[in-house]
């Protein structure tokens, strides 16, 4: 059984047969994240958008001790508590057990990320934004956009104030604000992103 005190590396794996790859820079982990199905992809972008998760590793283990058992999705800390995650495309498993190594076992469905495919879509579009420029955005720039947005105000409000500084510098550090929670949008949910998008101060 592996060790789970700290955080695991994901276990390596042959890509499975006819299954295309996606690469993606994860901004949490600092680095290369591979997945071979949509929904692995899917669920890495809510994991990237949650500000409660503060790390997490992909294919961390697998249920049973065979080679050929279940592959766990994901390991996920949040502050305190940890969980391992499992996607379910079809009917869920009988012999499903509720914890793996002391730890929850959540199981995410394909309804579940369908429900969740706004959401996924716009942090889709956003999550390369923050790859290329986040690293450029000077820290003083994100204090005053906070600062500026202590009301409820749209997307192009905030970029139409600091038109100065670069344009994609300041989207990426919205972006960026909103992935760690600093900002909130909770219209990104149910609606596309927009020009016209509301960001609200953190509660």
């Amino acid at each position: 059984m592996r060790d789970f005190s700290d955080a695991p590396t994901p276990l390596a794996i042959a890509r499975p047969r006819g299954a295309r790859l996606i690469e993606a820079r994860s901004p949490k982990l600092g680095r290369l994240v591979q997945h071979y199905d949509q929904a692995s992809f899917q669920q890495w972008l809510r994991l990237e958008a949650d500000p409660s998760v503060s790390t997490f590793c992909e294919r961390p283990a697998r249920i049973g001790p065979a080679p050929t058992s279940r592959l766990i999705s994901y390991w996920v800390s949040r502050q305190s508590a940890q969980e391992f995650v499992l996607l379910i495309a079809g009917e869920m498993p009988a012999d499903l057990p509720h914890e793996h190594d002391g730890k929850p076992l959540r199981v995410v469905t394909s309804p579940e990320l369908s429900a969740a495919s706004i959401w996924i879509d716009n942090w889709q579009r956003m999550l390369p934004v923050i790859n290329c420029s986040a690293s450029s955005v000077e820290p003083a720039l994100k204090k005053s956009i906070v600062a500026f947005s202590n009301l409820p105000i749209p997307l192009l409000a905030i970029e139409r104030e600091f038109a100065k500084a670069q344009p994609m510098l300041v989207r990426a550090a919205v972006f960026d604000l909103l992935r760690t929670g600093a900002l909130l949008a909770p219209s990104l949910h149910t609606q596309r992103l927009s020009l016209q998008t509301i960001l609200e101060p953190a509660q």
